[in-house]
């Protein structure tokens, strides 16, 4: 009788927010903000595809990748294009109701929810990679296992300075290429292994540099639309048309930058990190947008997966020592809240401050991701060397928090503009 009246009650407070209206409302805000870029349409019918139920349902991944801390190189590599599930929407949550308790986080809750969809697409003959990050991934894991779902786990040994713990995770890597080879039936070569590497790394650079091109140009690109364009890379399913798209945005946006010299603008410039903000539930990135904040960069495991790219001179010898070179590129420098120590995303992070220009923090905490409460006081004393202060925003994938969020912000807005004037009364 609980679990009925707690289904009802999250049924009603869903009732306004489909997963389709979720999907459009985020899209319709980020194409009226950015209506003059017309090279950004690719990606916003890259982004419908999801939210179209005729679309959804005529498709049938392969391979489905659970969150982003696999090396997608190896699973390309053996014949498939990772179909991404890294949650994102409150809408989906409805379908996860008869699945998992309703305190479960918003993560899990959702991925697991638009796998169960009744009209969506057809997982029946996908194999799940599940990466153990966390305990909720493993009850993911045993929950798609009790299904009778084809999944291959991948342990993530915590101590990266442990010899045995990178050779354990190696050796899951090249376990992991053999599954998915066995399941698409390809084979993989030396060949297959470095076109993916180099398809990968072109894909990666190319975000890069169209990151390091717009930032800080929110009069020509908004902050939200730079962090969808790099949430869209685990939307599309053809990574080559996706990196050349990208190349086109970004020499349109230098075109306009040159005709248009910067102006260094009154809203002070953050940094938003902790739990991935997530396409299409993007009320922390309009929120801190539409209270006078500016995001500068983000912080979080795909952002600094993303820029790992493979010089030439790495990428040689044999099919086992690229799977290997590419295996220990991808853990050595994973930044997942698994590890004990996170040094991948402490470095990342400093080489963000050095540039000088990120006057706050908005560490983003999901509710029931308590692994990056953990880090964050590591991570205050990284900034406090800086003087740079730190907001910590807990929310979830409800919109009802919103106002009170916005309050906050503003509040935390004021500081900072506060803290600028008064380094400009310094200068003078």
């Amino acid at each position: 009788m609980r679990k009925e009246i707690t289904n009802t009650q999250a049924a009603a407070e869903r009732k306004a927010v489909t997963y389709q209206s979720e999907y459009i409302d985020t899209l319709n805000r980020l194409f009226d903000e950015n209506e003059h870029l017309a090279e950004l349409k690719y990606f916003f019918d890259t982004a419908y595809f999801w939210s179209n139920e005729k679309a959804r349902r005529s498709h049938k991944p392969e391979v489905v990748i659970l969150g982003t801390g696999i090396p997608e190189e190896l699973v390309i590599a053996a014949g498939a294009q990772p179909y991404w599930l890294t949650g994102g929407s409150f809408g989906s949550l409805a379908w996860s109701d008869d699945i998992v308790p309703r305190d479960t986080d918003p993560v899990s809750r959702s991925i697991l929810g638009y796998i169960h969809q009744p009209c969506g697409a057809d997982f029946s003959d996908s194999l799940f990679i599940i990466p153990l990050s966390s305990d909720r991934m493993r009850k993911i894991a045993f929950e798609l296992k009790e299904e009778g779902r084809s999944i291959v786990t991948v342990d993530i040994p915590a101590q990266r300075d442990d010899k045995s713990a990178r050779e354990k995770w190696h050796r899951q890597m090249l376990a992991l290429t053999e599954a998915v080879a066995k399941h698409t039936g390809s084979r993989v070569t030396r060949s297959s292994v470095l076109l993916a590497a180099q398809r990968v790394s072109a894909a990666r650079n190319a975000l890069k540099v169209f990151l390091d091109v717009s930032r800080g140009r929110s009069d020509i690109i908004t902050d939200s639309a730079r962090l969808f364009i790099a949430g869209s890379y685990f939307l599309t399913d053809d990574l080559d048309s996706w990196a050349f798209r990208l190349e086109n945005l970004t020499r349109r946006i230098y075109h306009i930058s040159r005709q248009m010299p910067f102006v260094r603008n009154d809203r002070p410039g953050v940094l938003l990190m902790g739990s991935p903000v997530v396409f299409p539930n993007y009320k922390i990135p309009f929120l801190i947008a539409d209270t006078g904040l500016e995001i500068l960069d983000t912080a979080d495991p795909s952002a600094v997966k993303n820029n790992l790219i493979y010089d030439a001179g790495v990428l040689h010898g044999s099919k086992s020592r690229l799977v290997k070179t590419i295996s220990s590129v991808s853990y050595m420098n994973d930044a997942s809240p698994a590890f004990v120590t996170n040094l991948s995303m402490q470095r990342y992070i400093s080489g963000l401050l050095q540039k000088g220009d990120i006057e706050g923090v908005v560490y983003h905490v999901l509710k029931g991701q308590i692994e990056y409460d953990f880090e964050l006081e590591n991570y205050e004393k990284q900034f406090s060397a800086y003087g740079v202060p730190v907001f910590r925003l807990e929310t979830d994938y409800q919109y009802q928090d919103v106002e009170q969020l916005r309050i906050r912000l503003e509040a935390f807005s004021e500081m900072l503009a506060h803290n600028r004037c008064r380094e400009v009364k310094k200068a003078l």
